[in-house]
């Protein structure tokens, strides 16, 4: 009877929470995934002046909370219109990953230069090189990074609770939530 329950009862809404979560999930890890691998290409293989430089910098952005940066991201998101916006999570994805920009990163440096050397011989610049012959290869890597940043945004209720309304609620938002009232009373 409690499956039928949670599956029928409008106040439960878990099939509609479990499809947002998806599409959140989905809408944030595919685009993250693409700008992660593109980053840690260019950090690889691109030389660039003050490369090292900005990837010292981009790794120590791992090391600073989360939790002290909620403040002004909320501000700053409520003044752009992004708050109870899907396009926020996407934005995010763009953004790419510190961690995943370093697990592609460590994965493309490892390819012999011969790779890129043959691809040169045969005509292709940097990016069809990188389209042809690192992605393709890259599909452990790819998955690894998928499956952290699905996994990252479907475990997350706090950034879903404090960015989302009830209408689009996720299922972490749900059963966070599913012992209180709104006030966060125990029910």
């Amino acid at each position: 009877d409690n499956y039928v329950r949670v599956l029928t009862e409008p106040k439960f809404a878990f099939v509609k929470s479990t499809l947002n979560s998806i599409f959140l999930a989905l809408v944030f890890s595919v685009p993250n995934v693409i700008s992660s691998a593109i980053a840690g290409y260019a950090f690889a293989r691109m030389k660039a002046p003050g490369r090292n430089g900005f990837f010292v910098v981009l790794m120590a952005m791992m090391m600073i909370p989360q939790s002290i940066t909620v403040i002004p991201q909320f501000v700053l998101y409520s003044r752009l219109g992004l708050v109870n916006n899907y396009l926020l999570w996407f934005l995010w994805g763009v953004a790419g990953s510190p961690f995943q920009i370093l697990l592609f990163r460590q994965f493309f440096a490892a390819f012999p230069k011969e790779l890129e050397d043959a691809a040169a011989i045969d005509g292709a610049g940097p990016i069809r090189t990188f389209f042809e012959i690192f992605l393709p290869n890259a599909k452990p890597v790819m998955a690894v990074t998928f499956l952290f940043a699905f996994s990252w945004v479907w475990g997350d209720w706090f950034h879903q609770a404090l960015f989302l309304t009830s209408e689009k609620a996720t299922l972490a938002m749900k059963l966070a939530s599913a012992f209180t009232d709104p006030r966060g009373n125990p029910i």
